[in-house]
């Protein structure tokens, strides 16, 4: 249980407050008359289509179509809707409907028979819904002067991905980056500072220790890429941008899935998953995923997550979402081969070579549990809160730093490491949506109050052993050098509490001529400490308490101009902060980071089959801290981003699946605002390529005698990065390719990847400047999948 404190009972005062808001607001607004939906569903042929599945989101009303393919909703308040239709042996559809007050509306639809391809409804399925789930109202993309990429999951099952990282490699501007074997963090647009969202909600993880493991991603649905500052909505560190990982979600007809692979480094993976109605009124969603390989390097992984996920919709104005994960995961870490000046390679280095002690390992487990209640207050009315706490336990020791001898023929475990983080987040966030029409203009207004409760203490301790700090051969070593364990000395304690008032306002001017605004303000909290504890983790003496608090607003302004229906062109300027978490020995603290973006982009969408954009953008930095040997810290001034975007997704022809983007970004550090000379000023950011380019295409022949043949290639490019801040040491350019054949028949498919075709030897990340990843050679991958 977390401690009840005074800044949870002013969040109870608040919370009681917006309720009773809420309350004046809905009393405020008048009633308006509900309008309905009818309309008739058609093969491609133009033949009726009977039993089809139709569900009005998110009121959960739903109808089933007649003979004659017809169907009727009625009694529906005025609003915009998701409207799904899905029936057995046809691809569900999904399009936006706006229902109007006193008035019926016509509809048409044809669906295509069900071929497991990446079809152009799908496209379209998951363009709209991504803007929702990152911008938190329904807006088409090509209204919104945001920069956004997607990762689907047709594309995780074709290109055989299993984890987040390497889903990363197909979004434009974003490099990944793996260390130790299992923590995960990211470089957007040359900044490190990002947000990792589950379902929307924060990963507090990421912003205490920047990086973080997560599991398999068999529960995967989608994976949504914002970039740039995005405060406004979700909170402080948001400067690079917004990564959401998108669960599977209940469905009303039933679907199922299983597939196994097989394939190097003894890599075995199981994944199945089923959902549907239980009844009228509640669906459900079930997943298991577990995977297990002795790895690249013999830095092996095992994953094993569960998930569930029920949607209760007990009246048309009543929405109940709840949502249960769990995983465990075990990792052998990888502290990568520590290279000369330059990036060069020891002579006689086996690339092959894991110079980890046998002892050492990173341990993942896992909670989370997520509640989301949606109440349709009036037509234009809506209010919703969603609740959601996780138990996360990153238990971790390993050898970190590996020192190499002066005549460079043997290394020595230098620097061996334990923690234990144990962090318990509970979040709440409380939103009222509101749609204002006049003769001219129309809004979407939100309102909204977020409370984050943190709780964290990570245990260190002392190592101790013959195996301490051993020194082993750099050609054929002998990894066990003796005993090696720990026990725990101390714990450092972080208890934050933060509150953010928010306001977005989406407003149509015309058709042409669209704005979005929003304004944030919040209010941070921190107390750390360190206190003493015994073997068995008793407080033996209580440690001084540091205090920072902290106050931010924080904006983003845009605006869309769409001079024809399919292009926009759209201009916005976003800020962002970034509360400093460090504690000097002193006692001393730092201001936040903060920064902002602008940024100019345009956006083509050729009907629903295909869609590219390009953006050129901005961005700063400042109040940045840098941690020096000894605990010291130093304030090293200011970064900025420029560069510009392109990307493109889609499908240009039949049975052709296409993503493809190239990112150019120039990140370097700035001369001090003092007269001091900052001796990095001009340099390139750390682990910030300049070129990136992904593309992934897929195609199914489209001819019966070959159809359900299909086969796809990838191409991944980094221009050379940088491990330090003084740039010398450097990570080489690198492409890779892949490819993958498959086939399908009815519900069975079988596929086959090979990645790194052509046995490209290069290096993917760094640690403690010197040490670094090599990426795995040629692999290949088996999967035989069945789906209902």
């Amino acid at each position: 249980m977390l401690p009840i404190s005074t800044s949870r009972l002013s969040s109870k005062a608040l919370f009681t407050t917006w309720v009773l808001l809420c309350g004046v607001l809905l009393k405020a607004f008048p009633q308006h008359k509900n309008g309905s939906l009818e309309g008739r569903i058609e093969t491609e042929t133009q033949e009726p289509i009977p039993g089809i599945s139709i569900r009005l989101e998110p009121m959960g009303l739903g109808a089933i179509t007649q003979a004659d393919g017809s169907f009727k909703l009625q009694a529906i308040p005025a609003g915009a809707y998701t409207l799904t239709l899905s029936g057995i042996g046809y691809e569900v559809r999904q399009v936006q409907v706006q229902v109007k007050a006193g008035e019926t509306l016509p509809l048409h639809y044809q669906l295509n028979q069900k071929t497991h391809e990446l079809s152009v409804v799908t496209v379209t399925s998951q363009r709209n819904r991504s803007f929702s789930a990152i911008n938190k109202i329904d807006v088409p993309l090509r209204d919104l002067p945001l920069s956004t990429s997607s990762v689907s999951s047709k594309t995780i099952e074709q290109r055989g991905i299993d984890d987040l990282g390497d889903a990363m490699k197909n979004t434009t501007g974003v490099r990944s980056n793996n260390t130790y074997g299992g923590f995960q963090h990211f470089t957007i647009r040359g900044f490190s500072n990002f947000v990792v969202l589950m379902d929307g909600v924060r990963d507090e993880r990421h912003n205490i220790s920047t990086s973080a493991p997560n599991t398999n991603l068999a529960n995967v649905e989608r994976i949504e890429v914002l970039k740039g500052p995005a405060s406004v909505l979700f909170g402080h560190s948001a400067l690079g941008g917004i990564i959401n990982i998108v669960r599977k979600q209940p469905t009303a007809d039933f679907r199922a899935n299983f597939s196994a692979t097989y394939g190097s480094f003894n890599t075995r993976r199981m994944r199945a998953g089923a959902g549907g109605s239980i009844n009228p009124k509640l669906r459900y969603r079930m997943d298991f995923g577990v995977s297990n390989t002795d790895g690249f390097r013999q830095a092996g992984i095992s994953t094993n997550n569960a998930y569930v996920a029920l949607e209760y919709t007990p009246t048309r104005k009543d929405y109940f979402y709840l949502s249960l994960g769990a995983n465990k995961d075990v990792y052998r870490t990888d502290s990568g081969i520590p290279v000369l000046a330059g990036g060069v390679l020891v002579p006689g280095m086996d690339l092959m070579t894991r110079y980890n002690d046998p002892a050492d390992f990173l341990k993942h487990t896992r909670t989370d549990v997520q509640f989301r209640y949606v109440r349709q207050l009036m037509a234009n009315l809506k209010l919703s809160n969603q609740l959601s706490y996780s138990d996360d336990n990153i238990d971790y020791f390993s050898t970190e730093e590996l020192t190499l001898n002066t005549r460079r023929d043997s290394i020595t475990r230098s620097f061996p490491y334990y923690f234990n983080h144990l962090t318990k987040p509970l979040q709440n966030q409380l939103e009222l949506t509101y749609d204002l029409n006049t003769a001219k203009v129309s809004q979407k207004i939100l309102l909204g109050y977020s409370l984050s409760v943190l709780d964290r203490k990570t245990y260190n301790g002392t190592i101790f052993g013959p195996g301490k700090g051993a020194t082993i051969p750099v050609q054929n070593p002998i990894e066990n050098q003796g005993y090696i364990d720990y026990y725990d000395t101390y714990y450092r304690a972080t208890d934050e509490t933060v509150h953010g008032i928010y306001l977005q306002d989406f407003i149509r001017f015309s058709e042409k001529i669209k704005a979005l605004v929003g304004l944030r303000y919040d209010v941070f909290k921190g107390e750390y400490y360190t206190d003493q504890v015994d073997k068995d983790r008793q407080v033996t003496n209580y440690g001084a308490k540091s205090t920072i608090a902290r106050n931010a607003l924080t904006y983003r302004l845009g605006l869309v101009y769409q001079p024809i229906e399919p292009l926009s062109v759209y201009a916005s300027y976003s800020t962002y902060f970034k509360p400093s978490r460090r504690v000097a020995p002193n006692g001393e603290t730092f201001d936040p980071e903060t920064g902002y973006q602008a940024e100019v982009g345009s956006r083509l969408e050729l009907s629903s089959k295909f869609a590219a954009s390009a953006s050129v953008y901005y961005m700063r930095k400042d109040n940045q801290v840098e941690g020096l040997p000894g605990g010291v810290f130093k304030r090293v001034g200011s970064a900025e981003s420029k560069g510009f975007e392109v990307e493109a997704q889609g499908n240009p022809v039949a049975g052709l699946d296409l993503t493809v983007g190239y990112t150019f970004t120039k990140a370097q550090y700035l001369p001090y605002a003092s007269a001091e000379v900052n001796p990095v000023a001009g340099k390139t950011a750390v682990l910030a390529p300049k070129h990136l380019v992904n593309a992934w295409l897929n195609y199914t022949i489209q001819q019966k005698n070959l159809k359900g043949l299909n086969a796809g290639v990838g191409f991944n490019y980094q221009s050379e990065a940088f491990a330090n801040s003084a740039n010398t040491y450097v990570l080489p350019a690198y492409r890779t390719v892949d490819v993958a054949l498959g086939y399908q028949l009815n519900r069975v498919s079988i596929r086959a990847n090979v990645n790194n075709l052509f046995n490209e030897r290069y290096f993917t990340n760094v640690i403690l400047t010197r040490q670094f990843y090599p990426g795995a050679t040629r692999n290949y991958l088996l999967t035989l999948s069945y789906q209902l």
